[in-house]
């Protein structure tokens, strides 16, 4: 249905608005495209109020800021301006968020659009940005896909809720749910079960209704790793017949560690859950758009196995996707807001953005930039860095890579020296612990990725252990 009878649209096509928009965006992008590269702070006096001001709302929160980072809002590319004038280069991107970088034209322009509109839309009354959002997601899940619905967020966490809910609801009375080893789902009551990190639940309740399953181990065999998986599910199955309703599985661990199986272990192990009536869950809220397909399921080619799939983060909006066969009954999924006008438009623009622009297949832009990230760090570790760096782990745009010896300790230090040196980076994992990166592809060149390694190799380098 075209909306070009709208008063909205009116509004938009009118040369007035176009002329101001056009002038809004100059006057913005004229300023962003003075952030080229990392820079210190403008003044030894402007870092010391910046640091009493990041200080404060630490003090505020109630626990201080992890780094010293409070952003102006504006930058340019992977390149980032906080409050004191400095310049970061960002290859962590609010955990995965900004794939397309810093102060985007493109993506302005779309916010500016929705600011025609009311702010927030929800459930009850949804505008055409979430239509056509899903419309666009759903034309993307492939031949192969039995996903025929979505259901548009808030939150990666209320996506998984709501997985979590449908699966429930359909294999009721089954309730128990099958995850892997050093997962991460979540930080709400039921997600925080989930995640296999005792130390997000301190405090919390815990009822019994997760099992965890040993993830992929590259020093084991293909049979020994799908033996030690099926062996501990049959055991689960058999000591509660009838009470297991799903399995959900990150097929690329984030914060576990950007680890990952090969295509013929995530296939055996779904198949043997097949024989048992569980739902297959795929958690893709960090992967969904960063490996050399849109969804990582197509990527290891598993289409045919999802029943339930969670995306969030580069998309700016958050979606539980689900086949006919888990179409939950009214009542059960609903709530206030479905996302803001913003975060809709932008997230219909970047999937057409990364379906139209080359950045998927063995030739697509997220591969050349993986590999020439993963060129670049191996010759690290076998150059002036050899004994710095530990094991390097990327796939696609999820990039990893150990320092020292992987301790949490070494791992910390080394992202406090690398802020200080001009890139934000973040961890993941444990024993060992991994740098990690989940950098601007959508912006970056491999320019972009060499002035990165520079970084790395000089903090390295400084430190002599």
């Amino acid at each position: 249905m075209k909306k070009n009878h709208t008063r909205q649209n009116t509004l938009i096509s009118s040369s007035k608005y176009q002329n101001a928009k056009k002038l809004f965006l100059d006057v913005i992008l004229e300023e962003s495209k003075k952030i080229t590269s990392i820079q210190p702070p403008s003044s030894d006096e402007i870092k010391i109020q910046y640091k009493e001001l990041v200080q404060d709302l630490g003090k505020m929160k109630g626990r201080e800021q992890y780094f010293q980072y409070l952003s102006s809002g504006i930058g340019q590319g992977p390149f980032i301006e906080l409050l004191d004038g400095s310049v970061k280069m960002d290859l962590i991107t609010g955990i995965g968020i900004n794939f397309f970088g810093h102060t985007h034209a493109e993506l302005l322009s779309e916010i500016l659009d929705a600011a025609s509109s009311d702010t927030m839309q929800g459930n009850l009354q949804p505008g055409y940005e979430a239509e056509e959002l899903i419309r666009t997601l759903l034309k993307h899940v492939g031949k192969k896909s039995r996903l025929e619905h979505a259901w548009l967020l808030c939150s990666g966490t209320m996506a998984n809720e709501t997985a979590l809910k449908i699966i429930r609801q359909k294999k009721f009375p089954a309730t128990k749910i099958f995850a892997f080893g050093d997962c991460f789902a979540g930080r709400s009551t039921a997600m925080q079960e989930i995640t296999d990190s005792p130390k997000y639940r301190e405090g919390q309740p815990t009822y019994g209704e997760v099992s965890y399953l040993p993830f992929y181990d590259p020093k084991l065999t293909l049979d020994q790793n799908t033996d030690a998986v099926l062996k501990k599910m049959k055991e689960e199955v058999d000591r509660y017949p009838g009470k297991y309703a799903g399995l959900m599985i990150e097929l690329i661990q984030g914060e576990g560690g950007i680890r990952f199986a090969p295509r013929e272990w995530y296939v055996r192990v779904f198949e043997g859950a097949k024989k048992y009536n569980l739902a297959l869950w795929f958690d893709e809220i960090q992967t969904f758009g960063r490996t050399e397909q849109l969804f990582a399921y197509q990527t290891f080619g598993l289409e045919e196995y999802a029943d339930v799939v969670t995306i969030g983060k580069l998309l700016h909006a958050c979606a539980a996707l689900y086949t006919p066969e888990y179409n939950p009954r009214a009542g059960l999924v609903a709530g206030t807001f479905t996302g803001s006008n913003a975060a809709l438009k932008t997230g219909r623009r970047i999937l057409d953005k990364l379906t139209t622009e080359n950045y998927y297949g063995p030739e697509g832009k997220i591969s050349k930039l993986s590999q020439h990230f993963g060129r670049r760090l191996n010759d690290l570790k076998s150059g002036n860095c050899k004994n710095h760096i530990g094991e390097i782990r990327i796939h696609g745009g999820l990039v990893g890579f150990g320092v020292w010896g992987q301790t949490l300790e070494d791992t910390k230090k080394f992202l406090m020296n690398l802020f200080d040196a001009g890139i934000v980076a973040f961890y993941a994992g444990h024993d060992p612990y991994i740098i990690r990166l989940l950098p601007p592809f959508g912006v970056m060149t491999e320019s972009h990725i060499d002035q990165a390694i520079q970084v790395i190799e000089h903090v390295l380098l400084q430190e002599k252990k």
